[in-house]
């Protein structure tokens, strides 16, 4: 009998998260039986390891972040049982193919509201949620009109449609502007040419603690697995997550609520979800809605707290029209740690290999060596390292986190490009 075959849409990765995605993504579709087409651009393909492409049965070349290329493919290419992608530039390509096939998959219009942040804030408004004031811009006199009419600040000036923090700026008046716009036009060399984006955005900021919702939709029903507790550097930069969150049950009740009720108001309807939140003096207020997983090992702190969950087993059940198994029951704590390096040029890193052998660290991935430079995190894709550790509980698990950091010394020299 010939094997449904299940289209991964972006099966490469740059960051060791995203390729741990991938791996528990494809081993969770081999255990129900489905064959793997691997999808990605030419370019990544080129650059993929051997275990990368290993994993698919069948490599095929494919501009996966653009929606028009992969219609194309879908009208003449084989019948695909399901299509799933971990990849922020993917989820609308994949959402149209979906259609094209005629396959269970989200509404191209509702991931195209999504993925544009002023339109699901205007649709989560709609639907009665507290929002921040969001103007979409065309050049900087756009934005200080806005600044001038929602004063006295501060303001986040952000991309319409980025991902992994990729320019993301505070601004706490107009002289912040300039330097706040040359952010767009400087990706990570790692990320290559990003597709330009349609204006930008200014929000007024929202004053609170950030935490994220992270679940699967089954039949069209959010279910929130986990809260996510973030902590952030200076720029917003996510230096750590953990499960739990530490909310109290009345709180985190609220929240899990007004994430299904919002990932419903925009028509998401399949899927692995991430949804930041704020939790204010006011009650819950809405960040960004994604649907798609969360990066940072997000995805593994999950698995690791309900044990025996398949995530993306999970989400290819429900795509597949297959009844999934009951989700187990939370338990434990694990967190992601990104130590943070002083900027320089590196001659040595104390301490690593002593981390990686701890015997509660779940994933220890170093991304800078000896001689390479260190410039000021700035997103997702400029932090040095990432471990992930998990303990019984949250107080055992940051108290091993902070213990394990301790120990990790990142020796770095002046460098004059470090900037």
């Amino acid at each position: 009998m010939t094997e449904a075959m299940l289209l991964v849409l972006g099966s490469t990765a740059l960051t060791p998260w995203g390729r741990d995605q991938i791996r528990r993504l494809c081993h969770q579709a081999r255990r129900r039986g489905l064959a793997l087409i691997g999808a990605d651009t030419p370019e990544n393909l080129r650059k993929a390891t051997r275990d990368e492409l290993a994993r698919v049965d069948t490599v095929l070349p494919l501009d996966v972040h653009d929606a028009d290329a992969c219609r194309a493919w879908a009208a003449t290419g084989p019948a695909v049982a399901a299509v799933v992608t971990i990849r922020e530039l993917s989820v609308l390509p994949a959402a149209v193919i979906a259609r094209e096939l005629g396959i269970a998959g989200n509404d191209p219009e509702a991931v195209h509201r999504v993925r544009n942040k002023d339109l699901c804030r205007d649709r989560l408004r709609e639907a009665g949620f507290p929002q921040p004031r969001t103007a979409l811009c065309a050049d900087a006199a756009d934005a200080e009109r806005f600044l001038r009419a929602t004063g006295p600040g501060p303001w986040i000036v952000k991309p319409r449609d980025g991902l992994a923090g990729i320019g993301v700026s505070r601004v706490d008046g107009p002289d912040g502007l300039p330097a706040a716009l040359a952010a767009f036009g400087a990706p990570p060399a790692a990320m290559g040419a990003l597709p330009a984006s349609a204006g930008f955005l200014v929000e007024t900021f929202v004053e609170g603690a950030e935490f994220s919702a992270e679940g699967v939709l089954v039949g069209g029903v959010p279910r929130v697995l986990a809260l996510t507790r973030k902590g952030t550097g200076e720029g917003f930069v996510e230096t750590s997550q953990r499960v739990p969150s530490g909310l109290d049950k009345a709180t985190a009740e609220e929240a899990a609520d007004a994430v299904a009720r919002a990932l419903t108001a925009v028509g998401v309807t399949r899927g692995v979800f991430h949804v930041e939140f704020w939790v204010t003096a006011d009650g819950i207020v809405l960040g960004e809605l994604h649907d798609r997983g969360g990066g940072d090992y997000i995805h593994a702190l999950v698995e690791h707290t309900r044990p025996g969950l398949e995530l993306y087993g999970t989400l290819i059940d429900d795509l597949l029209g297959r009844t999934p198994a009951p989700v187990p029951e939370a338990v434990g704590a694990a967190r992601a740690e990104f130590p943070l390096a002083p900027p320089g040029r590196l001659r040595a890193v104390h301490g690593w290999d002593a981390l990686s052998r701890h015997p509660s660290v779940l994933a220890a991935h170093l991304r800078v060596a000896p001689g390479d430079v260190i410039g000021p995190a700035r997103d997702s894709y400029t932090r040095p390292a990432v471990f992930v550790a998990g303990a019984e509980d949250a107080d055992a698990v940051d108290a091993l986190v902070a213990e394990l950091t301790a120990g990790v010394t990142f020796e770095t020299e002046p460098d004059g490009t470090a900037v």
